[in-house]
């Protein structure tokens, strides 16, 4: 089996996975946070007259308050930036040899104009930590939801005075979210001729998500255990509500705890690639050009919170050009499509250069950026300073390494950095 026969099976092959590869049971990890109190939301505890029974006075609001969270949350986890398909070094597959670039060792997230040539081979294995700490600038380990008790007599307000005072009664929810991934990738480039380049990008991913929740009832002036009628609280948890009783005894004004969550392995959602450098002119300082189309396919269960959903298309344009033969600055632009949910339509850029400080040592740098025109409100706007180094310590092998730095730390689900390393070797 020849070589070229050799990656083309290869390449079939991790898509036939891709697309037939289901888990046996699949789980509701994206639904941690909507469910901490059950699909009822919180519940208290019966109570008679003359009050009626107020079980199920602040299930509405509940509902409401952690199924917006659970979905801020969820709706912003994505596969980060993968690498380039630019690289240093290249395999010949005609000649059977490895072919050392001249320029820099190319960029690592972003990407430049050039392809790789005719019938060339690039495999690259990737590892990237993401460790989330903040939503919308909120540390993710003291997030807070208040729930609003119903109307009890129909007049569309609130009282704070009167029979009907413990209407301003609240409940105050405090939550302790832990989410991370780990997320290792393939990632192949093959070019077909000496101007386009075809790839794809196989990640497999770790996720885990717990939550855990502390609520506890206010009155309108701040008091815990809410308004009092008689010896007891008008509202409360207790055996008889959907608290743990082992937890909360009866008759108790104390919090009310609940937990879930857990973790899950497996495949994400691939990404194939093409790129076709229609303009390269080495003769002027006009720069090179290319457009690179990603098609992001939905092979990742999404109620494990390993996919999306739904596929994504994105287009993007290309220019860079390389001067003095060691520095080459890159301009990213371009728009993707999400056919599941077009709000989530996304204009893409990245600016940079990646420049070559030795002979096998290569420095990238970039501002990455998305922008949602039409965004439900998190992380319409996120921009990424990515930092890297590309390293050729013998041979045909690359070693990698890089970090992600959000610049706005308010804008969507964020970590505090996002590190990657990696390899690529050509055989």
């Amino acid at each position: 089996m020849t070589l070229r026969l050799r990656a083309t099976t290869t390449l079939l092959l991790i898509l036939w996975i891709g697309w037939f590869a289901r888990p046996a049971e699949a789980t509701d990890l994206k639904n941690t946070i909507r469910n901490l109190y059950g699909s009822k939301g919180i519940l208290l505890e019966p109570i008679g007259l003359p009050f009626f029974t107020q079980e199920s006075r602040f299930q509405a609001s509940s509902l409401q308050g952690l199924d917006q969270l659970n979905t801020q949350l969820t709706s912003s986890i994505g596969l980060p930036s993968f690498s380039s398909s630019v690289t240093g070094f290249t395999f010949d597959l005609d000649r059977g040899i490895p072919v050392r670039t001249t320029e820099s060792l190319g960029p690592l997230l972003t990407e430049r104009a050039t392809t790789l040539g005719a019938h060339k081979l690039d495999v690259t294995f990737t590892y990237t930590r993401l460790s989330f700490t903040k939503l919308q600038g909120k540390d993710l380990d003291n997030l807070e939801l208040v729930f609003l008790r119903d109307d009890a007599n129909g007049n569309g307000i609130r009282d704070t005075s009167g029979p009907f005072s413990f209407e301003s009664d609240i409940i105050r929810a405090k939550l302790k979210v832990d989410l991370n991934e780990d997320i290792f990738a393939f990632i192949a480039t093959y070019g077909f001729t000496s101007a386009w380049d075809v790839g794809l990008v196989v990640p497999f991913i770790h996720v885990r998500l717990t939550a855990r929740a502390s609520a506890a009832i206010f009155d309108q002036f701040g008091n815990p255990g809410g308004t009092i009628s008689g010896s007891l609280p008008i509202h409360r948890f207790g055996p008889n509500s959907n608290c743990n009783p082992s937890v909360v005894p009866r008759n108790s004004t104390a919090t009310c705890s609940a937990s879930g969550g857990g973790d899950e392995t497996g495949l994400g959602d691939i990404i194939l690639r093409t790129k076709y450098n229609f303009f390269r002119n080495s003769n002027s300082f006009a720069p090179d050009l290319a457009f690179l189309v990603e098609v992001k396919l939905p092979t990742g269960d999404e109620g494990r919170l390993l996919g999306t959903g739904g596929t994504n298309l994105a287009g993007l344009l290309i220019a860079s050009k390389t001067y003095g033969r060691w520095f080459t600055p890159h301009v990213n632009v371009g728009y993707e499509i999400d056919t599941k949910d077009l709000e989530q339509n996304t204009i893409r850029y990245a600016l940079g250069f990646d420049a070559r400080l030795l002979s096998k040592l290569s420095f990238d740098a970039d501002v990455i950026g998305r922008q949602k025109p039409e965004g439900n409100g998190t992380g319409n706007h996120t921009v990424d300073l990515s930092l890297g180094v590309k390293w050729n310590p013998l041979n045909s092998w690359i070693l990698r390494a890089n970090v992600q730095i959000p610049l706005d730390k308010n804008s969507g689900l964020r970590a505090d950095f996002i590190p990657t390393v990696g390899v690529e070797y050509l055989f």
